[in-house]
């Protein structure tokens, strides 16, 4: 029982974490705000975590090691490349339904982490380019992708899904359904070999 409630405990102090680191970033959120707003003190605070870059790296990287779960569990459903990277990429915008908070902290705060601690998330991350990475090679070698550089490549479809915590608003005219729809359109209009008759007109 003891057990459960620290762990009970230690999940509501990420989940305030994220709460407030969203909405004030990482400096503007003192240990003091994220006790208060779970309804503790700070020595209890600091019995679970040390101090808050350690609490910062937590949620960076348990979001960075569920997002490659969650695509690793989409490219088991789909054997096509072109259906494995279309629906990676959906997979990937998704997040933005239930982890919009982790994404912004993700891409804004992590400069907080100190090296080592930084180097250990980027290695997180560094897996999910390298998914990406394989996918980009795999439909090269069938021949259906167009003379492009792969990291150029994988930094554009990343770094345009990275973009989207900036602007997409849920309240506004378009669902995330729409954009994962209009966005994979934009990336494999670029990306794929097509003939000429297929294209639509300019």
């Amino acid at each position: 029982m003891k057990r459960e409630n620290t762990i009970i405990v230690r999940q509501k102090i990420i989940g305030s974490a994220v709460d407030l680191f969203y909405l004030h970033g990482f400096e503007g959120t003192s240990m003091r705000n994220i006790a208060r707003s779970v309804g503790c003190t700070q020595a209890a605070l600091y019995y679970h975590f040390r101090n808050k870059e350690e609490l910062l790296y937590t949620i960076v990287d348990q979001f960075a090691k569920d997002m490659l779960l969650e695509l690793k569990s989409i490219l088991l459903k789909k054997s096509d490349p072109i259906e494995k990277l279309r629906e990676t990429i959906k997979g990937q915008i998704f997040l933005m339904k239930t982890r919009r908070k982790e994404v912004k902290i993700s891409i804004e705060d992590k400069k907080f982490l100190k090296a080592e601690l930084n180097e250990l998330v980027k290695e997180s991350e560094r897996a999910t380019y390298r998914l990406y990475r394989s996918l980009i090679e795999e439909l090269k070698v069938d021949g259906r992708l167009k003379q492009l550089d792969t990291n150029t490549a994988v930094f554009g479809i990343v770094g345009m899904i990275n973009w989207l915590y900036h602007w997409y608003r849920p309240e506004k005219r378009l669902t995330i359904d729409e954009i994962a729809e209009q966005i994979t359109g934009i990336l494999f209009h670029g990306l794929l070999n097509q003939n000429q008759k297929d294209l639509p007109p300019s």
